[in-house]
């Protein structure tokens, strides 16, 4: 939750930044819940997937602002965001914080809002009213399918029933232990109802308080409650007889605190996000608890509604569809609530499509029907689209056919079905297919469990045990001694060849779109521009878990493969002695080198920044010469110094006036914290060791005198440093730096330097790195050659301007340059993360597989890997590792992924076009990496030379492509020409029934517009399909918003 006070010029300054279909959306938004013609207050915007209904939704949040200051009946505005997963929410709560404060908290559940409910209360400023933001998840806000719910709202019940001051009495303990759950201990649960309540303060909100109160009374529900609770007292356990009872209480308790909290909350704009994922909610027929309380919020009062999806509807609707599946009259009930049930409004939008109908299935003129539906419809919702995608011009559709099974994939199908039929469990041919070693990733399938259940249990029959140990299983000794494994399925083998095997393990970051200087090393391979990040869709669970742990072995096996480590274990990994470390050695600092490495220094940072190194003539400068005109400059100031040359580098680095932001006392003590990261250094006693070391480096930093002292490789640091490439990165996206924000920028800098180094200090990339260059030369002298072959700084810059554009076009101060820090710093320090395979020692043993190259994202389970999910779709969309994503389709829609990868690849083929084009839209998004590619190769000579007089090359180069009226609006920022584009990557056996599949579902691609609100829907499309009738031969339905007059 999020609550701040609002001046009105910032809602303009909001609105102004949007582009023009979006700023004429929010305009018709407006004016259909606030203006004269308003009807319903309830709007749908389905903007095709990846045009930024997020974007439109935060205009119409800064509108609603705007709208609501000189309300009488409004103290003050909240705005409620309701989304189906947390990691939508927190992607998109950024977005639609227009106040521009931090966000205090995300409130995911609406029974908890009497947690933080009295931050809600009205405090008009002189600024204006307060806004606030508040964000749930339905299914933990209106589902009440968990009867008991979470520990907390439990606790809060308890002191919502007993009162603020714990009594002690035998009655308040047995409303504990109604309460208890599934907290093992009593006393636990009675300790956290005491934090609860110091949490809580001076008590809960005092409408939340009444109105449940009023609620419960009403109903009965107190009266259930204490006879039930009565019969606890003296027990220690709820009797088995009263489980039952006890958890039906506990759910009502639960509903009648969710609604007593919508009393609270006084909702303005409620908006939905991608709720085709919770429709039911939006239903007023629904015989369900969860759609009644999500009414009693829809209809508080004056507030208005907003929802956000690309896909209210699914193809196709057939004629022995059941009625969960009847999308036909799913899209119906979305009008009905649109038009808050209104008739004449439903009769007139029924009959418009009818007639349309009527028209393209008889193949008449259907313009004018076109029209009418449009006018019917526009007064609640509206659809903007990109032009379409046309194969081998935006579109790259690649067919990679799989490698032709070998015999051991074969004898492994074979020894899977023997499996299967003794555990009386069938193994479909497409798990085969699709899941690389299958027998080792069927956890969660009934194959699987059944044979571990017997196993675990000790009675595995022999047969069993037979079948088991024939099994196609992924050799535990191979993983643990570093030895290679094949990929086990043709699917993947085809994938390997495209990434593993074209040495993308050798990369620890993509490629710049637009380099600085001429790639080196292993880079100089790819600047052709063709690595991108793959994002893999599949419809089999286990997929993404297999191929990110084979893949990721793959990749570390080759990192580590002339190291000498025959051990693939922790112990083995913790005995490796990293090379960045802050060390003493005989009470000195023995790591200055270290820290030049990672230090900002501002002036040298200047002196060696590559933007100005290019000319017209060549933009694209060579390293070496590079480092000469560098080494020029600094050998001539230095000239005038009468300090000769020194034998170590850190010296000069630290020696050269500038290291220290100007007019800013020289802390050590502060340097020191910074560089480590900003975080504390004193948790246990070597996190203190290490915290003294880098404060006595930094001492010895700051007491050089501050005079030019040459040394030859100081060009390499001015150029090639990580703590300058972070400091001019971050330097570029700043409007203004004043004093404040020079501080904040060299702190910041520092932090993300810190980054950098740890991903520097990683086992596999000191393994890689001595692979790539030797160990002739010092390791920090290695980095700095791998930074300039892979133009580090290029790269820091496209990722610092993306981040930045992330803002919404809001200024860059402290707070903002934190923020940006820290994404980035998120993402280069990815946890390492370790899934597990079943080995192959006859009992189906737990493999630990580290996993870093490729990633699954988002699990079925509520486990680990996916509460983390923010930060794998963080580390995703950045330049560095992961490269490989490995997903499902279920709940994607509305996430980005599209910041660095280009390319989707359709492990199985989805079985419709919606989700088709829902998978593909994660990546054809603002801004995406091909679009940037594009604008790169056409401009970046031009913005090069900009830059060189300031500003930023990325926003030079953006600003040049604009000058492209014949690409229409969309353009630079969604579509531009080029030789980069999005690729449609299909993996299929050979002579499989794929091909047809994806042919079937391409034509349908260009048919499915159509259907919007058509009932047969695949009986229409076979109709016209038959008639070969093209997109273009029929009116199309025009839901655009009226453009701004």
């Amino acid at each position: 939750m999020q609550g701040c006070a609002m001046r009105s010029n910032d809602v303009e300054r909001i609105l102004a930044g949007l582009k023009g279909f979006q700023r004429d959306a929010v305009d018709h938004i407006v004016d259909r819940l606030y203006g004269p013609e308003a009807t319903s207050g309830r709007f749908l915007v389905a903007d095709e997937t990846g045009l930024g209904k997020s974007i439109i939704a935060r205009g119409v949040v800064a509108a609603t602002i705007a709208e609501l200051q000189d309300a009488a009946h409004v103290d003050r505005i909240d705005v409620v965001y309701i989304c189906s997963s947390t990691d939508l929410a927190k992607q998109n709560l950024h977005r639609l914080n227009v106040t521009g404060d931090p966000l205090v908290s995300i409130t995911s559940r609406l029974t908890l809002l009497a947690l933080d409910s009295q931050r809600l209360a009205s405090d008009t400023t002189l600024d204006g009213k307060k806004v606030n933001l508040v964000s749930f998840t339905p299914g933990t806000s209106f589902e009440m399918g968990w009867q008991t719910g979470s520990r907390d709202e439990r606790q809060l019940l308890h002191i919502l029933l007993n009162g603020m001051t714990s009594s002690g009495s035998e009655t308040e303990r047995a409303s504990a232990l109604f309460l208890q759950g599934q907290v093992r201990k009593l006393t636990d649960f009675q300790a956290g109802i005491e934090r609860m309540r110091e949490l809580l303060g001076a008590g809960p909100d005092a409408v939340i308080l009444r109105e449940f109160c009023d609620s419960i009374e009403d109903s009965g529900l107190r009266h259930e409650f204490d006879t039930a609770r009565d019969w606890l007292n003296g027990l220690d356990v709820i009797p088995d007889e009263m489980k039952p009872a006890v958890k039906s209480i506990t759910s009502r308790l639960r509903g009648a605190l969710a609604k007593a909290s919508v009393e609270s909350l006084e909702p303005d704009l409620v908006i939905l996000d991608e709720f085709q994922r919770f429709r039911h909610l939006i239903d007023p027929a629904s015989d369900n608890p969860a759609s009644e309380l999500a009414h009693h919020l829809f209809n508080y009062r004056h507030a208005k509604v907003l929802l956000l999806s690309a896909t209210p509807y699914k193809p196709y609707t057939t004629v022995a569809g059941d009625s969960e599946d009847d999308h036909y009259q799913d899209f119906m009930t979305t009008l009905s609530f649109l038009t808050a049930g209104d008739p004449a409004s439903m009769e007139r939008i029924r009959t418009a499509f009818r007639g349309y109908r009527q028209a393209v299935v008889v193949g008449a003129n259907a313009a004018d029907d076109a029209i009418e539906l449009r006018n019917a419809l526009i007064p609640f919702m509206s659809r903007s689209e990109r032009p379409r995608l046309e194969e081998g011009r935006d579109l790259l559709v690649r067919r990679v056919v799989s490698h032709v099974p070998t015999p051991d994939d074969l004898r492994g199908y074979a020894a899977l079905q023997a499996f299967a039929r003794e555990v009386d469990s069938p193994v479909s041919l497409d798990y085969w297919k699709s899941i690389p070693y299958f027998a080792s990733f069927m956890d969660g399938y009934r194959p699987g469990e059944l044979a571990r259940l017997q196993l675990e249990s000790g009675i595995a029959t022999t047969e069993l045990r037979s079948c088991i140990e024939r099994l196609r299983l992924i050799d535990a000794h191979a993983i643990r001694c570093y030895e290679p494994i094949d990929y086990g399925n043709a699917r993947l083998r085809a994938f390997a060849a495209e990434t593993i095997d074209r040495d993308w393990w050798k990369l620890l970051w993509i490629p710049p779109s637009m380099p600085y200087l001429a790639p080196g090393g292993v880079f100089a391979e790819f600047s052709n521009g063709s690595v991108t990040k793959r994002l893999i869709f599949s419809a089999w669970s286990s997929v993404p878990t297999s191929i990110a742990s084979l893949l990721s072995y793959e990749a570390e096996r080759r990192m580590v493969a002339e190291s000498g480590l025959a051990e693939n274990t922790a112990e083995a990994r913790r005995s490796v002695s990293t090379r960045f470390d802050y060390v003493m050695r005989d009470g000195r600092a023995a790591s200055m080198s270290t820290l030049a490495l990672f230090w900002p220094h501002p002036a040298l940072a200047e002196a060696g920044d590559p933007l100005t190194l290019s000319t017209d003539d060549q933009w694209l400068i060579d390293a070496g010469v590079a480092r000469d005109v560098v080494a020029q400059r600094l050998r001539a100031a230095s000239a005038e110094s009468d300090r000769g040359p020194t034998d170590a580098v850190w010296e000069s680095f630290f020696s050269w006036p500038g290291s220290w932001p100007a007019r800013t006392h020289r802390r050590s003590d502060v340097a020191a914290y910074w560089l480590a990261g900003g975080g504390d250094a004193t948790k246990n006693a070597e996190d203190a060791d290490a915290g003294r070391a880098i404060r006595q480096h930094a001492k010895i930093a700051l007491d050089q005198s501050a005079s030019p002292h040459w040394h030859y490789d100081l060009a390499l640091l001015a150029l090639h440093s990580p703590g300058n490439m972070a400091y001019r990165a971050l330097a570029r996206i700043c409007d203004e730096i004043d004093q404040e924000l020079r501080t904040t920028l060299w702190q910041t800098a520092a932090r993300l330097a810190n980054g950098i180094r740890t991903l520097f200090n990683r086992m596999d990339v000191m393994y890689l790195l001595d692979q790539l260059y030797g160990r002739d030369q010092p390791y920090w002298r290695t980095v700095l050659q791998y930074c300039a072959d892979g133009n580090l700084q290029a790269v820091l810059d496209e990722y610092c301007f993306q981040l930045k554009l992330e803002l919404g076009g809001s200024r860059v101060d402290a707070n903002a340059l934190n923020k940006i820090a820290d994404r980035a710093i998120e993402a280069l320090a990815l946890r390492t993360s370790r899934y597990t395979a079943r080995g192959s020692d006859g009992e189906l043993a737990k493999i630990p597989i580290t996993v870093r190259f490729a990633l699954r994202y988002g699990s079925a389970a509520k486990d680990a890997e996916s509460v983390r999910a923010p930060e794998v779709r963080n580390a995703f969309n950045s330049p560095f590792w992961p490269f490989v994503l490995a997903s499902t389709s279920v709940g994607q829609e509305g996430i980005d992924f599209h910041w660095w990868s280009h390319a989707v690849v359709h492990w199985n083929l989805p079985s419709n076009p919606v989700d088709f084009e829902q998978r593909e839209g994660r990546v054809n998004r603002f801004g995406g990496h091909a679009v940037r590619k594009n604008v790169a190769s056409a401009h970046g000579k031009r913005a090069l030379a900009q830059a060189r007089t300031g500003g930023h090359p990325w926003q030079c180069a953006f600003d040049a492509a604009v000058d492209q009226p014949e690409l229409g609006e969309f353009s630079p920022w969604w579509i531009y020409p080029g030789d980069a584009r999005v690729e449609r990557m299909i993996v299929h056996f050979p002579l499989s029934r794929e091909d047809a599949q994806y042919d079937r579902l391409r034509d349908s691609l260009t048919l499915y517009r159509m259907m919007l609100g058509q009932p047969r829907q695949e009986d229409m499309m076979e109709l016209l399909r038959q008639r070969g009738v093209s997109e273009s031969q029929v009116a199309q339905l025009d839901l655009r918003p009226p453009a701004r007059g």
